[in-house]
C-alpha cells in the first residue's frame, strides 16, 4: 500500500525515531560483532624530481612613446606644483591686502567722525558772527531768482582747420602712446 510519492499508508502508533540508547548499549555489551577498521598503507612517495633550468628571458626594452608620456607626465606635474604654490603666494598676498583695506576703511571712518566733530556749523556760525563780525541776512536783503527756462550749455570746439591725413594719424599714435605710456 503506497500512494504516487512511493510512501507506504501504514497507520503508525508511537514514535518512528531511532532509538540510539538502545543500539548504543548493543555495541557496548557486544564487542565482537564491531567490525575491524581497516587503515590502507600509504602510497609510496616518489622522489622529487629536479625541473631543467629554466631559460633566462630576453630583457625587455620600454618604448620610445612610453618614455616620452613619462617625461610629459612629469613635466605637467611639476608645472601644476609651481602653479600651485603661485597661487598661494598670490592668495597669501590677496588676504594681506584685505586686511589692509579693512584697517583704511576704519582708519577713513574714523578720520571722517573726527573731520565731522571738528566742522561743527553752530561753531562755524559763532566764529562768524563774533570774529568776522558778519550777521544773518535781512528779508529785504534775500532775493530769488525763477527761471523757467531749461539750463543750456554749447561747448565750442576749437577748429584748427588742418584735417589732413598725417595729422589724423598723428593725432592718433599721439593718444595711443599717451593711453599707453
Amino acid at each position: 500500500m503506497t500512494d504516487e510519492n512511493g510512501l507506504t499508508k501504514i497507520p503508525v502508533f508511537g514514535s518512528l525515531a531511532y532509538d540510539l540508547e538502545t543500539a548504543a548499549q548493543r555495541e557496548w555489551f557486544e564487542p565482537e560483532k564491531k567490525q575491524k577498521i581497516v587503515i590502507p598503507e600509504a602510497p609510496p612517495i616518489e622522489r622529487e624530481q629536479l625541473l631543467p633550468k629554466a631559460k633566462p628571458r630576453p630583457k625587455q626594452s620600454v618604448s620610445a612613446m612610453a618614455i616620452i608620456g613619462y617625461a610629459c607626465a612629469a613635466v605637467f606635474i611639476i608645472l601644476y606644483l609651481t602653479a600651485s604654490a603661485q597661487l598661494t603666494v598670490i592668495t597669501d598676498e590677496a588676504a594681506k591686502l584685505e586686511t589692509q583695506l579693512q584697517e583704511l576703511e576704519s582708519e577713513r571712518n574714523r578720520l571722517l567722525i573726527e573731520y565731522e566733530s571738528v566742522f561743527n556749523r553752530s561753531e562755524i556760525e559763532e566764529y562768524a558772527t563774533s570774529v568776522l563780525g558778519m550777521r544773518q541776512p535781512r528779508p529785504e536783503q534775500i532775493r530769488y531768482i525763477n527761471s523757467s527756462a531749461p539750463d543750456k550749455a554749447v561747448i565750442l570746439e576749437e577748429d584748427s582747420g588742418s584735417d589732413g591725413f598725417l595729422d589724423s594719424l598723428s593725432n592718433l599714435l599721439t593718444s595711443i602712446t599717451s593711453y599707453f605710456g
